[in-house]
C-alpha cells in the first residue's frame, strides 16, 4: 500500500471543500445578480422618461448600488472562503487523527522528523512530540539518528499537539516547529490559493 502523506490528505479534504463550497459560491453570485437588477430596475425605467439632471442623478445611484451590491458579494465571498479553509483544515486534523498507529503515520512522522532536521541542521539535536507518539519518535530518532550519524535525543518534554515533532539545537540556538497543527497553519496561504484556484475553475460558466 502506498504511503499516506500529509500531502495526500490535504489534498483529499481540498477536493472534499470544493466541492461542498462550490455551490455556495454559486448562490452569492445569483443573490449579487438579484441585488442589482432589483434596485435597479425602477431606477432605469423612470430615468428613461426624465430630464436629463434626474437621468445623471439615477445613473450615479445605479453605479453607487452596483458598487454596494459588489463589495456586499465580495465580502460574503470572502468570508466563504475563510470558512472553507478553516473547515479544510480541521478535516484535515480529523484524517490524520484517524491514521495515528498506522504504518502511513510512521511514514508521515518520519517525513516531518526529517524535514525539521534538515532545516535545524547540527549534529546534537532534541526532538519534543507528543506524549501518544513519543515511543514511535523514539524509533525513529534512533533510527535517523544512525543513519546520519547524529545525537538525536527525544525529550521528556510533551507538545500539546495531535502529532509532529518540535526539533532544536542541544546548545537552543535554532528551532523548528513541524508538528501538523504548525505545519497546516504555514500552509494557509497555499491551501487558500489552492482552494481560489479550484472554485475558479469550477464556478466558471
Amino acid at each position: 500500500m502506498p504511503s499516506l502523506s500529509l500531502d495526500d490528505v490535504l489534498r483529499k479534504v481540498v477536493e472534499d471543500a470544493v466541492a461542498e463550497y462550490r455551490a455556495r459560491i454559486r448562490e452569492l453570485e445569483e443573490e449579487y445578480l438579484r441585488r442589482v437588477s432589483g434596485q435597479s430596475e425602477e431606477l432605469l425605467r423612470k430615468a428613461s422618461t426624465a430630464s436629463a439632471a434626474i437621468r445623471r442623478e439615477a445613473s450615479a445611484t445605479y453605479s453607487r448600488i452596483v458598487t454596494q451590491a459588489s463589495l456586499d458579494a465580495r465580502r460574503e465571498y470572502l468570508a466563504v472562503l475563510e470558512d472553507g479553509l478553516n473547515s479544510v483544515i480541521s478535516a484535515a486534523l480529523e484524517e490524520i487523527s484517524k491514521m495515528r498507529g498506522s504504518e502511513e503515520y510512521a511514514s508521515s512522522l518520519m517525513g516531518l522528523l526529517r524535514e525539521a532536521i534538515d532545516i535545524v541542521g547540527g549534529e546534537d539535536l532534541v526532538v519534543e512530540c507528543s506524549p501518544e507518539d513519543a515511543e514511535l519518535v523514539k524509533r525513529l530518532a534512533l533510527k535517523l539518528g544512525k543513519e546520519r550519524g547524529i545525537s538525536i535525543r527525544v525529550s521528556d518534554k510533551y507538545v500539546n499537539s495531535l502529532g509532529g515533532v518540535k526539533v532544536s539545537r542541544g546548545d537552543g540556538s535554532a528551532v523548528y516547529n513541524n508538528t501538523i497543527e504548525a505545519r497546516l497553519e504555514r500552509m494557509r496561504p497555499m491551501l487558500r490559493s489552492e482552494i481560489i484556484k479550484r472554485l475558479s475553475v469550477q464556478t466558471s460558466p
